[in-house]
């Protein structure tokens, strides 16, 4: 697992000779790095007060008020004292401020940097930023969403999924390694509405066979496979791209993708078109799923191993997102998967909370076609059609 660059005291203890030489952006870009790839700093801190009985819960706040004062441009006077706080509150401050900051294009430590404005990011940095077009680019392989043994994951994500696999595959809980990952389905960066979804779900027997009998039609295989990739590559593309014809009739994409997820969600959104009274492949381009964890897994709920640096690119999609659309509608379609988008958003689920831009189902289970109020459905209408 990645871990701090330096000791914990480098950054924690700000009477330590190593806290005073080594410069405070340096210290910041060490610690979004370390966080993105899934370290929790909490574990440094404690490590500090267990074992350096002469370092302060006070001296912690100093230093952390001091890497705030640096990100925010200010004087350490004008941060707020957190002396009354925990440090576990802290802690949290400091990094969802942090991670508004820090920008990883490519993964590359080296390239790392920390924004002027956190507030504005552009489509060429969530382009660099981008993990899944360089997992796409590793390894080409023909037709390899309908082959096994392929593992196509963010980077930074293996390595936090498979210490999770490790110490919890005994339980019967783990993560898939042969499933293809699934982020979202359309374009999120283009999409009218978002669709705050849950886990990905996947029939092992079902998705087996229909993978065989599909890769016998090479000419179809690619071109979802196209599509898909587009989709991870961030181009724009409609939820669902095409209805095609064949001798066994008529088939749409979910068909052919044979994502038992995307499936279920094509049913979802097709009879929230009549809801909603709007022609459905209309709704098709219009709108995107973004599901909570991209990866196939067993027993395991979307957040149980942490954020993953997906997370971390993720937020920042939906960051670019809120700046440049101002009409973009996100739906949440179940109340219980709020705590879940909360967690992986952080600070932008609060701006969109702030601007009134969430619609909420008011059902138990995930459903687009029930429990929304009149002045809901006019407004998902008229996102639509306008």
């Amino acid at each position: 697992m990645v871990s701090l660059y330096k000791t914990p005291r480098t950054y924690f203890d700000h009477i330590c000779s190593e806290y005073q030489n080594y410069p405070v952006r340096e210290k910041l870009l060490d610690i979004g790095y370390a966080t993105w790839h899934g370290h929790d700093i909490m574990d440094d801190i404690k490590y500090i007060i267990g074992n350096y009985s002469y370092v302060s819960i006070f001296d912690i706040h100093l230093a952390i008020r001091a890497m705030r004062a640096e990100l925010n441009h200010v004087s350490i006077y004008d941060i707020p004292s957190s002396n009354h706080d925990t440090i576990e509150d802290d802690v949290k401050i400091f990094i969802d401020e942090l991670m508004k900051y820090y920008r990883l294009p490519k993964g590359d430590k080296r390239k790392a940097y920390l924004a002027e404005d956190p507030s504005r990011i552009y489509f060429k940095e969530i382009s660099l930023m981008n993990g899944w077009t360089e997992a796409l680019n590793r390894e080409r392989r023909a037709y390899q969403m309908y082959s096994y043994g392929h593992w196509i994951m963010f980077p930074g994500d293996g390595e936090i999924i498979r210490n999770f696999n490790i110490n919890y595959g005994e339980q019967g809980k783990g993560y898939i390694s042969y499933v293809y990952p699934e982020p979202w389905y359309g374009s999120p960066t283009s999409a009218k509405i978002i669709v705050l979804g849950s886990d990905v779900h996947y029939d092992d027997k079902i998705s087996r066979i229909q993978n065989q009998k599909l890769s016998k039609t090479p000419a179809q295989c690619e071109s979802v496979q196209m599509t898909v990739d587009g989709w991870l590559k961030l181009a724009r593309g409609s939820f669902c791209q095409y209805f095609c014809v064949d001798e066994d009739g008529v088939h749409s994409f979910s068909d052919r993708y044979n994502s038992p997820t995307y499936s279920f969600w094509w049913n979802k959104i097709s009879d929230m078109a009549e809801y909603i009274d709007v022609p459905l492949q209309e709704l098709f381009d219009s709108i995107a799923v973004i599901n909570a964890n991209p990866y196939t897994a067993l027993n395991v709920n979307p957040l149980e191993p942490g954020l993953l640096p997906s997370h971390y690119f993720l937020r920042q999609i939906i960051r670019y997102v809120v700046n440049h659309n101002n009409d973009v509608l996100f739906l949440l379609p179940a109340e219980r998967l709020r705590k879940t988008w909360k967690t992986i958003l952080g600070d932008v689920y609060d701006d969109i909370m702030a601007q009134d831009r969430i619609i909420t189902g008011g059902v138990k289970h995930i459903d687009l076609s029930k429990g929304f109020t009149s002045e809901q459905i006019d407004r998902l209408h008229k996102t639509i059609v306008r």
